[in-house]
């Protein structure tokens, strides 16, 4: 499947650079000769990004910083017909990984339900470090028919955030949170509309949990009773650019919340 990647890249701190453009770093590993779209949140890493855009032939598209990551992934696939790859910023690639494929409305990797504070519930969700979107109208005409009984404030439904605004309820004396995004929306419906990805696949890269933004990420996760010393090895590394000290952060993250 011939995919067209776009890679979104959100530093809000100047610390958080380093971090948010390591897709850019190693992208000719994951996409070979490859053509991306960045798509550039706030001015933190605007430089970083344009420098390798131009010098790269690549695309470039600047946003407020107040646009909402999840909002600007449905607007990606929204303006498309063509099988796209989403790639965070935070991406470490150490394998080629263009020749995936699925027969689902996309692929991606998911993060299991975990327990932000003891009345807090993150109910598992679609990990959105690289989803591969094999059909985008089928999934804007799914999202489409699931949220067409949602109502929207006013102020925000021309932004459609009914459809990849975070949702919650409470229930039972917790609150369980459904993390943000189309994709966790149609993942939550139906679990069908998604390939998970083989251990393969995932082996193939790695993400820098929380950075995009390392400071506040994890002194919300330590202000909630979450040990960080184990995560600070591999976002050192990757502030370093070892990309092999990053292998296996996901794995660490994932372990210590579970």
């Amino acid at each position: 499947m011939d995919w067209s990647p776009h890679i979104v890249v959100r530093a809000d701190d100047d610390v958080s650079v380093p971090t948010a453009v390591a897709a850019l770093k190693t992208f000719s590993t994951g996409f070979p000769d490859h053509k991306a779209t960045v798509h550039c949140i706030g001015i933190k890493a605007h430089a970083v990004c344009k420098d390798w855009a131009t010098e790269g032939g690549h695309t470039l598209l600047d946003y407020s910083s107040t646009i909402k990551t999840s909002q600007l992934h449905f607007e990606i696939v929204r303006r498309t017909r063509l099988p796209i790859a989403i790639i965070a910023g935070t991406t470490v690639f150490y394998e080629d990984v263009s020749d995936y494929s699925t027969t689902k409305l996309f692929g991606a990797d998911t993060i299991p339900e975990w327990n932000l504070t003891d009345k807090i519930v993150n109910i598992e969700s679609v990990e959105k470090t690289l989803i591969f979107v094999a059909k985008p109208t089928a999934v804007i005409a799914t999202l489409n028919e699931i949220t067409k009984f949602i109502s929207a404030s006013a102020e925000v439904e021309g932004n459609d955030n009914g459809k990849w605004g975070g949702q919650s309820i409470v229930m039972g004396g917790k609150i369980y949170r459904q993390t943000s995004g189309i994709f966790n929306m149609l993942f939550n419906y139906d679990h069908s509309y998604m390939t998970n990805f083989s251990s393969k696949t995932a082996d193939k890269y790695e993400t820098v949990f929380g950075g995009s933004a390392i400071s506040s990420t994890m002194a919300n996760l330590e202000a909630t009773g979450h040990d960080t010393s184990s995560y600070m090895p591999f976002v050192n590394a990757a502030l370093n650019e070892d990309w092999a000290g990053v292998k296996g952060y996901r794995k660490v993250f994932i372990d210590s919340i579970s």
